[in-house]
C-alpha cells in the first residue's frame, strides 16, 4: 500500500506516478481536525458537494463557468437586476430592474459536480476522499486535485490505503428544511440583517414572484447548493438562485432530491427537464404560463 502528498497551490498538468493504478487510487485527506466539518460532513458515509464559496476551483465545481466567444457578433443580454426608485420618486419603495448590455455570446462549460465523502477505514481512522466516479477518473484527476488544494492546501494520492465497500449507506448533505412557515425571501432577509450583508447582492424579486404560489414544502440549499431553493409542488420541483444570473429549473417532484444535484448538462442530455427558464424581461411571464400548465395555483385564487 503506498500514499504520497501533492502540497501546492495547483497543479496544471495531471502527473501520477506510473507505480499508482488510475483505476484504483483514492484521492483525500487524514481528518486530525476540522478538515471534515470544514466542508459540511458530520457522519460517516456523509456526501457532499463543496461549497462554492470556498473558492474558484469549487465554485466552477458547482456551477461551470462561461467564456466570451470573440469570433461572433455581440447580442443584447441580461447582465444583472438592480434596484431604484420609480421614476425617482425617492418617496417610493425601490423597485428591482433588470440591466442588459451588449455582450459577446457565452461559452458554457459544465461544472464538475466533484463530491467529497466521509471515510473511516477499520483503524477507525476517518478520511475526507473525493468520490471516485468513473466520470472523474476519466476526465476531472486534475480538477479533483485542485480542489482539495484549494480547500485543504494538500491532497494526497492513495493506493491501497483507502476501499471503499459499495453496501456502504451514504447520505447527500446538500439541503435542509427551511424553519416552518418561513419563505426564501424572508430568511434572506434575516441572514443579511444577522450579518450586515448587502441585500442588493440577492434577487429576492424572483423569489417574492415565486412564493405567490402554493408550495407543499420549500427546502433551502446548503454546501455546493447554497443560494438555492426548492419549491416543491404536487408535480414539479422549481429550483431557484437568489443569486444573479442563473437560470430556473423545473424538475418532476418524484426524486427531486437526487436529480437536483445533477449537474446542468447531465439533466439536459438525460431529458430530466421539464423547463429551463432564464432570467430575462420574460421571466415572469414564461414561469406563470408553465406552472399554469402544472396546475400550481397561486395562493390568491
Amino acid at each position: 500500500m503506498a500514499q504520497y502528498c501533492i502540497n501546492k497551490k495547483r497543479i496544471r498538468k495531471l502527473n501520477i506516478p506510473k507505480q499508482y493504478d488510475i483505476k484504483q487510487i483514492q484521492l483525500g485527506i487524514p481528518v486530525v481536525g476540522d478538515e471534515a466539518r470544514r466542508v459540511g460532513l458530520n457522519n460517516v458515509g456523509d456526501i457532499v458537494l463543496p461549497s462554492w464559496s470556498l473558492g474558484t476551483t469549487c465554485k466552477k465545481n458547482v456551477y461551470g463557468y462561461s467564456y466570451a466567444d470573440k469570433t461572433k457578433p455581440k447580442e443584447r443580454r441580461y447582465v444583472s437586476t438592480g434596484w431604484g426608485y420609480p421614476y425617482g420618486n425617492t418617496s417610493a419603495s425601490m423597485v428591482a430592474f433588470d440591466i442588459y448590455k451588449k455582450c459577446y455570446p457565452k461559452i458554457e462549460v459544465e461544472a464538475y459536480g466533484i463530491e467529497l465523502c466521509l471515510y473511516e477505514n477499520v483503524d477507525n481512522q476517518q478520511f475526507v476522499i473525493v468520490d471516485m466516479t468513473d466520470e472523474i477518473r476519466e476526465k476531472y484527476m486534475k480538477e479533483a486535485i485542485n480542489l482539495m488544494l484549494e480547500i485543504y492546501g494538500k491532497c494526497y494520492v492513495y493506493d491501497g490505503v483507502i476501499r471503499i465497500e459499495k453496501t456502504i449507506k451514504r447520505k447527500r448533505c446538500n439541503w435542509e428544511m427551511l424553519p416552518p412557515g418561513e419563505m426564501p425571501s424572508k430568511h434572506i432577509e434575516k441572514q443579511v440583517e444577522s450579518m450586515n450583508q448587502n441585500i442588493k447582492a440577492y434577487d429576492i424579486a424572483r423569489l417574492n414572484f415565486i412564493e405567490k404560489y402554493n408550495a407543499t414544502m420549500v427546502v433551502e440549499g446548503i454546501n455546493g447548493f447554497n443560494g438555492y431553493y426548492a419549491y416543491l409542488y404536487e408535480k414539479c420541483c422549481v429550483l431557484e438562485s437568489a443569486f444573479y444570473g442563473n437560470a430556473t429549473y423545473i424538475i418532476p417532484k418524484d426524486n427531486w432530491e437526487k436529480l437536483s444535484q445533477k449537474t446542468k448538462k447531465e439533466l439536459i442530455d438525460e431529458k430530466q427537464l421539464i423547463a429551463k427558464i432564464n432570467h430575462t424581461e420574460k421571466w415572469e411571464k414564461d414561469i406563470e404560463s408553465m406552472l399554469k400548465k402544472m396546475g400550481v395555483q397561486k395562493e390568491n385564487l
